[in-house]
Order: structure tokens, then C-alpha cells, then sequence
């Protein structure tokens, strides 16, 4: 049993050390005015593959508000979407994690999309500050990350 315990352990670590950069990373409010609500799309680039039961973390920047937000969409390469989404928003970082229903495939490394929906912009205007996105295995070791995802200037509403 503790052999069990220690390969695991020592898998985990092999896939953080072997963790790749995100790149060609943005995420966009569908509405830059401050205080408004709606759709953000993060898109990225991925270095290696994400397992069909894998997970997505986007930390939005202090002051939006994604208590309410929820999964619309996700797209990415090769493999199936599936179905069944969740999304669990602690703080500022929302981790989406892929559903298995529908028989979702292994996206193969290149361009993700995740669509969120309720998210509310900061209401005062300005630079909101970096994003980050992270890809991870459905038990959290990271698989390629980016934690200077670039600002948007939201407008005065």
C-alpha cells in the first residue's frame, strides 16, 4: 500500500516538474464597461494534451465578481468536448473541470477555449490587472500554466 502511495506521489510530481507554458493567452470580458455583466472568453494556447477529465483554472484579477459565473462552453483540439461541465469559483480562481458525459476526448496540445458566463466587470474603470490560466490533471498536478495573462482597460459605464 505505501508503494502505491509513493508511485502516485512521485507521478504527480513528474507531471508538475514537467509542467509547459500556456501561450497566445488572453482573456476577454464580452463587454468592457464597468459594472457590466455577461460572457468572458479565455483562450490559450496549450504546450501538452489535457486528459477528457481534466481542469481549467482562470484567476480573474481582484474586483470582478464571479460569484455567480458559470461554464457556457468548451472547445479544443482534436478530441470531444463532452458534457457536463462544473465550475467552482474560489476567491478570484474559477477551476473548470471537464464533464465526462458524452464522451469527451484528450485535447490534444493547441488552441482551448473556455466560455464563461455571469461574469460581472469591475465598476470602477481602469486596468483590471493579470489573469492567469493554469491546465491541470483531474487530480490538480499542473500541466501548462501562464500567470501573466494580459490586463483589459474596462470604460466608464
Amino acid at each position: 500500500m505505501i508503494k502505491i502511495v509513493l508511485l502516485v506521489a512521485f507521478l504527480a510530481y513528474l507531471d508538475a516538474v514537467n509542467a509547459g507554458t500556456l501561450t497566445n493567452t488572453d482573456v476577454m470580458p464580452a463587454s468592457l464597461v464597468a459594472g457590466a455583466s455577461g460572457a468572458a472568453t479565455a483562450t490559450f494556447t496549450t504546450a501538452n494534451p489535457v486528459p477528457a477529465d481534466g481542469k481549467f483554472v482562470v484567476t480573474f484579477p481582484a474586483n470582478f465578481d464571479v460569484t455567480g459565473a458559470v461554464v457556457t462552453a468548451i472547445t479544443g483540439q482534436t478530441g470531444a468536448n463532452g458534457t457536463g461541465h462544473t465550475i467552482n469559483c474560489a476567491g478570484q480562481a474559477c477551476t473548470v473541470t471537464r464533464g465526462t458525459g458524452g464522451t469527451p476526448g484528450i485535447f490534444t496540445a493547441g488552441v482551448t477555449t473556455v466560455v464563461f458566463g455571469v461574469v460581472k466587470n469591475p465598476r470602477v474603470s481602469g486596468n483590471t490587472g493579470l489573469f492567469s490560466i493554469e491546465t491541470r490533471t483531474y487530480g490538480d498536478a499542473v500541466i501548462d500554466s501562464n500567470v501573466e495573462v494580459g490586463i483589459v482597460v474596462v470604460t466608464p459605464g
